[in-house]
């Protein structure tokens, strides 16, 4: 498939070779397409070409993809004065559009100019021809042009349409209605048929969370999606009230209620039959009520203690853990990364022999056949210590508590670990060596946690790259230098695709440090331990550092270097 035309002559000079030509209105693209059908592959009117730096900073594009486009001839559109023709707009669906990050803007001579945030993507183009029966001219666009255009073209037209079929204004600013009309609404089949289509494709797209942001102009839905923040689409003003009621009926929420948060939950059925459970908070804002819903997907969320990306060695020293009487094993790190997922793993494994297993959670995430799960009630008096006191007494084998916050906790856990139990657990600390300091901290006996604690697991989740558009990483060189790897060590990252979501990763896996309490280590666990000598006293006995564990996988090519740094453990 053709992809435009050459941006000039190649034997110019350098500051030549970083030029674009940029369209910054109707006119210029429809001249444009005149000149691909024309076939004049080094058309470049001298007044619409650009630096590349120039364009970088006013169309909010990375470098990368605007050198990406100088190689393969592709203009950049700045939309800010160009008004999409309506017939090339009717070629595609608004949720077409919104899938593919794609928006037709003019046709001629049986061509369809189109923007689009990856025009190299060739699986894209093949879609776009297919559906608009057009020979496709890719042209690249900023995301947030792209977000606008479907914002202004699409969300806005079928927003508008819905809200008139509801008896609202689309127009209105705002709209104050009554508690009986808020619930009417939240009702109402379109209505119904927006929240439920959202959530259906969240799951499909493999996202964790579900954002609703209110801004002056309506709402941004936008979805999590492996850590990054992906736009959907934007919401019409008039019909954010009712799809914020849609979700506090689904939660069981107060509809009344708007200036103070409120938290709920629900089981949500998908169209193959399966189902998944959903956690919503709403927080007054602004400009409304924000809304996010945690999706928690058994397939996508829970793994088997083979996939979780452990090495071999580290393996074999896990199923020695799991098949101890008593001690403690802690997973650590940030919040979201992963040490629930790790937790789960272990339980899973574990749930196949003839034992006890009790957990206490805040919240119970995954309900686990054969496993008895507890809520941490706290109104009700019902906390982690006081889940643990009365676990003892339920003859357990195996106790998972969902996390150490204080003192009385960590003495209960170190007490349960003591009198012939194995206590799972997780921890807020950055390293393994740090936990270690972390448990005495909280008031700890060293003495106490010398003979209870068996091994530390901290970890990050870091995002694997998309196998599908994976090219040469250019890396900073103060990454390089932080990284200590080499000027001319290639790493690779994905430029973005139709299989990513325009992200350039495709899911995510642990990557971590696994700290084993040997008897070197034990001795070192006193009244004022340093967490440097633990962190050494580890690394002698082979202890692989959250570090170099990620950049072994960016030279392995598995994940850019980038995001080796991001995860990197100082």
């Amino acid at each position: 498939m053709s992809t435009g035309g050459g941006m000039g002559d190649t034997h110019g000079d350098s500051q030549r070779q970083t030029e674009l030509v940029a369209l910054r209105s109707a006119a210029d693209v429809r001249a444009y397409l005149a000149a691909h059908q024309r076939a004049e592959l080094h058309w470049s009117p001298p007044e619409l070409r650009s630096a590349q730096h120039l364009l970088s900073e006013e169309c909010r594009i990375a470098e990368d993809r605007l050198g990406g486009a100088h190689r393969l001839g592709i203009p950049v559109v700045l939309p800010e004065d160009i008004e999409p023709d309506e017939d090339a707009v009717a070629l595609m669906r608004p949720e077409q559009a919104r899938t593919l990050r794609a928006v037709p803007l003019l046709t001629h001579a049986g061509q369809v100019a189109v923007a689009m945030e990856n025009p190299a993507d060739v699986t894209t183009l093949h879609t776009l021809e297919f559906l608009s029966r057009f020979h496709v001219v890719p042209i690249l666009a900023a995301p947030h042009a792209i977000r606008d255009f479907i914002a202004q073209h699409y969300d806005r037209v079928e927003d508008a349409a819905i809200a008139r079929s509801l008896g609202l204004d689309p127009n209105a600013a705002t709209h104050e209605a009554t508690e009986h009309e808020v619930e009417r609404l939240s009702r109402e089949v379109p209505v119904v048929r927006i929240v439920s289509d959202f959530i259906a494709e969240a799951v499909r797209r493999r996202a964790s969370d579900i954002h609703i942001r209110p801004s002056p102009y309506g709402a941004d839905l936008l979805f999590r999606i492996d850590d990054e923040l992906v736009p959907v689409r934007r919401f019409l003003r008039a019909l954010v009230p009712a799809i914020v009621s849609r979700v506090k009926v689904l939660a069981t929420m107060n509809l009344a209620e708007h200036r103070r948060p409120q938290d709920g939950r629900c089981s949500f059925g998908l169209d193959d039959g399966r189902s998944v459970d959903l956690r919503m908070s709403v927080l007054p804002a602004v400009f409304g009520e924000s809304v996010v819903i945690r999706i928690l997907d058994t397939v996508e969320s829970l793994r088997a203690l083979d996939q979780i990306g452990l090495t071999p060695r580290d393996a074999e020293l896990i199923d020695d853990l799991m098949n101890r009487s008593h001690g403690m094993f802690l997973t650590t790190g940030p919040t979201g990364c992963g040490k629930s997922t790790t937790l789960y793993a272990m339980l899973l494994e574990m749930r196949k022999q003839r034992i006890n297993i009790l957990t206490v959670e805040d919240p119970v995430e995954f309900h686990i056949e054969d496993i008895q799960q507890m809520q941490v009630n706290r109104a009700a008096g019902f906390t982690f210590a006081g889940a643990l006191r009365n676990f003892l007494r339920h003859d357990p084998d195996v106790i998972m508590v969902g996390e150490i916050r204080d003192r009385e906790t960590a003495d209960v856990a170190v007490e349960s670990a003591l009198t012939g139990h194995l206590v799972l657990s997780t921890l807020h600390t950055n390293t393994a060596a740090t936990t270690v300091t972390r448990m005495l901290e909280l008031g700890v006996e060293s003495y106490l946690l010398r003979a209870s604690l068996l091994a530390v697991m901290a970890q990050r989740l870091v995002r694997l790259n998309c196998t599908h558009c994976l090219d040469v990483e250019d890396v900073a060189p103060h990454i390089r230098e932080q990284m200590g790897v080499g000027p001319d060590e290639e790493f690779k990252a994905g430029r973005g695709c139709r299989h990513c979501d325009g992200l350039g990763v495709h899911r995510r896996e642990a990557v971590y440090e696994l700290l084993e309490i040997t008897q070197a280590i034990r001795q070192l666990i006193v009244p004022g331990a340093e967490a440097d000598s633990i962190h050494q006293a580890a690394l002698k006995q082979g202890m692989v550092p959250i570090t170099e564990a990620a950049v072994a996988m960016a030279r392995s090519g598995r994940i850019s270097l980038t995001e080796a740094y991001r995860v990197r453990a100082d």
